[in-house]
């Protein structure tokens, strides 16, 4: 295509969960951006019938599919099987779409597009991030420390060193094929899918995450951030930044390092937060860790993700058809 002519086509994938209400108002944004979308999804992972009856009554033309109802990365990647798009943007029932939002990425893609063929670069590269908006507080992307603790305050000589390697789900612009081979890793659990995903995109497949500070959409219900200190929390951050270091980077010595500083590292802390009680919640801690590790899949074998689409459920045929 020549790069003139290049316009992203955006696949923008809802994800909801017992909760009409906000779903009504997450579409009635879509409908109201300034760039339509290319395509809209909706995948209920809810516990009733309400959602399912939402849609059928108020929204038969947009495609419904029944959700796998085992994590939101399961969602996300069921959600991800049907997209066409070029593009693909991930929201749920607790956020909506700003009115510029589509329209100020796809700007920014078609100029990175005419720019990088015209250097006889890669186009599917770049991951486009905004912010978010929470009860009055801005949330963006954030730099992490050695040990995966997001850093609130980094120092401006450390945040230019290292590539920004976190993004703003909601607010978060996806190369559909960089997608292809980079699913939701649906065994992390505490939200680390997503700090998992974007380090993969950045050290394993040499993408770029670029910050767009005046694309803004909005979540209506504030979320606990990761590293919340519970075991199943610190043991996929762990699992997060193993992998990170060690099948990205390529780096087995610095992963190593890693382990040896995070595991005395995670007992120091609950031993300082419960005493002597804290070694229960570190072991269960080191058990989740091994578990992971020992289930995790290669990310690198095409053949993994081949045996989770076949796996996975299919859309009711009245549903895609309306």
């Amino acid at each position: 295509m020549p790069a003139s002519t290049f316009l992203p086509s955006f696949s923008v994938c809802v994800s909801t969960r017992d909760h009409p209400d906000g779903l009504c108002q997450a579409l009635q944004s879509i409908a109201e951006s300034t760039m339509p979308p290319h395509q809209l999804i909706v995948s209920d992972d809810s516990s009733n019938y309400a959602t399912r009856e939402l849609m059928r009554a108020a929204y038969p033309h947009i495609p419904y599919l029944e959700g796998p109802r085992r994590s939101g990365a399961a969602n996300r990647n069921r959600l991800l099987r049907a997209a066409t798009g070029s593009h693909v943007l991930f929201l749920d029932d607790h956020t909506t779409l700003g009115p510029t939002f589509l329209q100020q990425m796809g700007e920014r893609l078609a100029d990175d597009f005419i720019y990088r063929v015209a250097a006889g670069g890669n186009a599917d590269t770049l991951v486009l991030t905004g912010i978010a908006m929470c009860e009055g507080e801005c949330l963006h992307p954030l730099h992490h420390d050695f040990l995966g603790q997001p850093l609130r305050h980094p120092s401006r000589h450390g945040a230019r060193a290292r590539p920004l390697c976190s993004v703003v789900l909601s607010s978060t612009v996806f190369p559909r094929s960089l997608l292809d081979h980079l699913p939701f890793d649906e065994r992390l659990d505490s939200g680390y899918d997503v700090p998992d995903l974007a380090g993969r995109a950045v050290y394993g497949h040499g993408c770029c995450i670029e910050l767009v500070p005046s694309a803004v959409n909005h979540l209506h219900t504030a979320r606990p951030a990761p590293c919340a200190g519970s075991p199943a929390a610190d043991a996929a951050r762990m699992v997060t930044m193993l992998h990170r270091y060690g099948r990205s980077q390529h780096r087995p010595t610095k992963a190593a390092l890693f382990l040896m500083l995070a595991l005395p590292h995670n007992l120091g802390h609950h031993l300082h937060r419960s005493g002597w009680r804290g070694v229960a919640p570190f072991w269960v801690t080191t058990q989740l860790l091994w578990r992971h590790l020992r289930l995790a899949p290669d990310h690198a074998r095409p053949e993994d993700q081949e045996r989770a689409d076949a796996a996975a459920p299919v859309s009711r045929t009245e549903s895609t058809e309306s």
